[in-house]
């Protein structure tokens, strides 16, 4: 593009400058699915659903957890920091925690673990996902801040983000594609490409490993993608941030306002997405947002969202489960099926919910 373009874009409001937000509708219409779902299991800083073959594995913070059928847990160990990402295959669990890279446990590879120059650009990991036996595909948020600095790398507009092949045999690392924007989800489809989020760009991208020729799948969406986890019927679950807001939109584009919002004001009261809301007095907040008649309107402008899309093989939005601004079931960053159910972790609102006979059959 052209500084003439950008220029008249600038003046314009319109391409890269445009603050409109695209609205929730058709199979992304707004319902209260998620709020109405039965509660599984409480648990702090909920995160990384991932179905094994002795329970589903979930994350709270540094603690690696096993839930049965029934929702009792377990702790299986804790780490020095904070786990990031987990996926599970062929009888191996890999996990990596902020700022210390991939870890493997169990399987053929038990022990393995990224040192050296390895872990250092394996430093923000955002999710993982075996290719094969002795393959991991790995997304790397950002190149210079850690995982839990997910809106501060929103704020500062990087694009840092990139996709690694690990193979476990010789701990080779391959680059597969860098200069993304925060690649929060990965999903292999069966063939030569994967799926990849791309968060700050509000997309999801279809990557080949062969060529790493790389074309937009899924564009313009409402709402900030995170994790990726496969569906019963050779879909997807796509699970969000939060959805976007067009004061955010506003300020990504004041560079003098969003400099000294980074620098002057605590990261917890940044007019940014969130994933969750309404817990100190000091948060911002726009005039919808607040309270009318003590009644929070559920279509009021927001910060943070619960949102789980059902996506097709070719990543085309088939239905949507939500937790409005009037809800508390939001930050939804992982969802995974176990059996003929949907199991969703709310971050925002400490705890895993069920969605019952919402996934389309037993895997086998």
């Amino acid at each position: 593009m052209s500084a003439v373009s950008r220029l008249f874009d600038r003046f314009l409001g319109r391409g890269d400058w445009a603050v409109t937000v695209p609205t929730l509708d058709g199979p992304l219409l707004p319902n209260q699915e998620l709020e109405e779902a039965e509660s599984f299991a409480d648990l702090i800083d909920a995160d990384n659903l991932v179905r094994t073959e002795k329970g589903m594995l979930a994350t709270s913070a540094n603690r690696l957890m096993r839930f049965d059928a029934g929702g009792k847990a377990e702790v299986l160990q804790e780490f020095p920091g904070e786990i990031t990402a987990l996926a599970h295959a062929r009888g191996m669990t890999a996990l990596a925690t902020d700022g210390k890279g991939v870890v493997i446990r169990g399987g053929l590879h038990d022990g393995r673990e990224a040192t050296g120059d390895e872990a250092r650009r394996l430093s923000c990991v955002t999710a993982l996902t075996f290719l094969d036996s002795n393959t991991l595909l790995v997304a790397n948020g950002s190149a210079s801040l850690p995982a839990s600095a997910w809106r501060r790398d929103l704020m500062q507009k990087n694009a840092s983000g990139s996709v690694w092949r690990l193979d476990l045999k010789s701990g080779r690392l391959e680059l597969i594609r860098d200069g993304l924007a925060w690649p929060a989800g990965i999903a292999t489809t069966g063939s030569n490409r994967v799926y990849v989020t791309e968060a700050w760009r509000h997309r999801v991208l279809a990557i080949d490993l062969a060529s790493k020729a790389t074309v937009p799948v899924l564009e313009h969406l409402p709402a900030y993608p995170a994790r990726i986890a496969p569906a019963f019927n050779a879909g997807y679950w796509l699970t969000f941030y939060s959805v976007r807001n067009q004061l955010v939109e506003f300020i990504l584009r004041e560079e003098t306002y969003r400099k000294r919002m980074l620098a002057e004001i605590p990261e917890a009261y940044w007019m940014a997405p969130s994933l969750g809301s309404w817990r100190d007095y000091r948060e911002p907040m726009q005039g919808s947002q607040l309270k009318q008649m003590n009644v929070l309107k559920p279509y009021a402008v927001t910060r943070s969202y619960g949102l789980v899309v059902h996506c097709d093989q070719n990543m085309k939005p088939l239905s949507s489960f939500h937790s409005r601004a009037d809800g508390t079931v939001h930050g939804t960053i992982s969802a995974c099926e176990v059996d003929d159910d949907l199991l969703v972790a709310s971050r925002g609102g400490s705890r895993i919910v069920r969605l019952a006979k919402a996934a389309s059959g037993k895997r086998g």
